[in-house]
Parts: C-alpha cells; structure tokens; sequence
C-alpha cells in the first residue's frame, strides 16, 4: 500500500495532470484546491504503491480510478492525504484526516449508545471522539464500495476496539469488517486508514 501527502502550502499542487486542472478550473475555489492537492496526494500514493495511474476524474463525489487500483482520499487543513494499492490485494481502502476537533456534544452524531463508553474519561473525550469520528470516516469509505446495502451514514458503522485501532462493520453486515488503523498526530489531528 501507498501513502501520499500533499499541501496547499506547498506552492501549485505537483503530479496532477493536465485534464485534472482543467477539471478543476470548472470548480468553485474552494473546492478547486482541495480537488488539486487531493489528486497530487493520489498520484504520489499511487506511485509510492509502484503503480501509474493517468488523469483521476470524478464519478460523483468519489475519484473515478482506473482499473485494478483501489485508494482513497480524504484533506482537511489545507493538507491532503491519500492511499493506493493494487485492487487484487486491497478490495477496497478508506482513509480520514481530521485537523479540527470536534465538541464532545456531537458524539452523538457519531456513536450510538453502546458505543459511548469507547470516548473513555471526561479529560480525554474531545481527542477520542476525533479518533472514533476518523475511523468511521475511513471505514464508511472503504465499506460504502463493497456492502450493500451500503452505510447511510457514520451512526450505521460501527466499531470494537482491536489492539491500536478498531474493527469496523456497517449495521446488519458484520461479516463484512475492516481493520482501521489510528494515528494521533502531534498537532492533536488524527489520521485513519482502512
């Protein structure tokens, strides 16, 4: 598997072809720059997996990829980030960045009940929540490409605890998990992959 970082920061995104930026120029600005460095995160992670991959258009909200690469993308903060494997070895990948926490009053939002008791001691609730909200984010990108009925939304994936991250189902398909991996960043944002 593949990692690829890129930044806004950095001057012009690099390793995004031709078509993407005209692509991106029918874009509002906003949307054009996290468009930009998420297709250079793509292509450096798709390389770093030693394998090439053309113009990366869009199907909707998701990339369009070409035949036989399974990634995914995820920005926030002006930082993008991505993964990339063979799709004979990866069925599917998810990936979440978060930069910015979350208030600890939107749990709700994310866990259902029986989920609560995963945000740990009052002092710590803010940065797990972060983490539980990531690790859904990754595992309902991963998930949404082979369950069906796919999840409608972070409450219907659900999580366990599994040594430094979490195992990951959609409601009613618990035969069908994926292992989410959690890194807490120094800035106290969060990356997840599935």
């Amino acid at each position: 598997m593949g990692f690829g970082v890129a930044s806004a920061h950095e001057g012009p995104p690099v390793a995004v072809t031709d078509e993407e930026r005209s692509l991106a120029r029918t874009m509002p600005e906003a949307r054009r720059s996290d468009f930009l460095i998420g297709r250079s995160a793509l292509h450096r992670a798709v390389r770093a997996a030693g394998l090439s991959a053309g113009s990366v258009l869009c199907d909707g909200p998701r990339p369009r990829l070409p035949e036989g690469i399974a990634a995914s993308i995820s920005h926030s903060g002006g930082v993008a980030v991505a993964v990339a494997g063979p799709s004979g070895l990866f069925r599917t990948l998810g990936v979440d960045l978060e930069m910015t926490p979350l208030p600890v009053r939107a749990a709700h939002l994310v866990l259902r009940g029986p989920e609560r008791p995963l945000l740990g001691p009052p002092r710590t609730a803010a940065r797990r929540l972060l983490a539980l909200y990531s690790a859904k984010e990754s595992a309902f990108k991963a998930l949404h490409a082979v369950v069906d009925p796919a999840p409608r939304g972070l409450r219907d994936v659900r999580l366990e605890p599994d040594g430094a991250g979490y195992l990951a189902w959609a409601a009613g398909r618990p035969h069908t998990r994926v292992h989410v991996s959690v890194r807490h960043l120094p800035d106290r944002g969060v990356l997840c992959w599935a």
